[in-house]
């Protein structure tokens, strides 16, 4: 370990993980630190018995950690010279991304939202003029799921399922890995955006208008419909976000 990863070490800790899932918490201290430029591109991770150390853990599972790391591709493990940190702003796994988000905050939450909302026209348009009546029976099944949540939680995972639908249905395997990947890209956070679904009425309304249009093959109709819901809820997402003890809706309300 260089002179300057020790300074930088000393100013800022790497946090001790929780005993809950430690390789998963491993990973995350040792990212956050990453992040935080404790360990800077280039730069070697200290030896494994001095991790271990500073983090509480023993070296099974730091090594459980690490192999996380470098399949997030955060770290590459290099014969004779140990673990090399690697630049966090050239990758794309949905694990770091959601490292950024939790780092980053509300801002960069907002910027894969704006992703988000601009595939939508894209995607509603695919589905209106691509979907076979499997799709459409598909797609109103899922909005039924919908329907039928009674919590939030419930409500949120059914959206992620409509929209799995609703992409299968556009054929265009590209797109659909581009949405997924935003999508993906929420994973942890998905609890502190939870709160975007506490009312169900905009949530069905919106996905019923979907529905319905993909269903009578308006291509400029799903387009749209498409667009609105996904910015409709990316508001109620930053809301929930950044006020999580209240419901997202009376904030809305609130900032009109």
């Amino acid at each position: 370990m260089n002179q300057s990863s020790r300074r930088n070490l000393r100013a800022a800790p790497i946090q001790p993980p929780d005993r809950q899932r430690v390789d998963e918490q491993i990973a995350t201290s040792i990212a956050d630190a990453i992040l935080d430029g404790v360990f800077p591109p280039g730069s070697t991770l200290p030896p494994e018995r001095e991790l271990a150390e500073q983090l509480g853990v023993n070296r099974t599972s730091l090594r459980q950690g690490l192999a996380r790391l470098q399949q997030m591709g955060m770290i590459e493990v290099r014969q004779g010279s140990g673990s090399v940190v690697c630049d966090p702003e050239g990758l794309t796994h949905p694990a770091v991304v959601e490292a950024l988000v939790r780092k980053l905050g509300p801002d960069f939450l907002v910027e894969l939202l704006e992703i988000r909302a601009a595939l939508g026209p894209l995607l509603g348009r695919l589905a209106a003029e691509r979907s076979g009546p499997d799709d459409v029976e598909a797609l109103r099944a899922a909005l039924l799921v919908v329907q039928e949540a009674d919590s939030a939680a419930a409500r949120q995972a059914a959206d992620l399922a409509f929209f799995r639908v609703l992409i299968h249905s556009t054929r265009n395997r590209a797109l659909g890995l581009l949405y997924r990947w935003v999508e993906h890209a929420f994973g942890g956070r998905e609890h502190a955006l939870t709160g975007a679904y506490d009312d169900a009425e905009p949530v069905v309304a919106d996905l019923r208008a979907i529905t319905e249009a993909v269903s009578a093959h308006d291509a400029s109709g799903a387009a749209a419909a498409v667009e609105g819901y996904l910015q409709a809820s990316a508001l109620r997402m930053v809301v929930a976000y950044t006020n999580p003890s209240r419901p997202a809706d009376a904030n809305l309300h609130e900032n009109r």
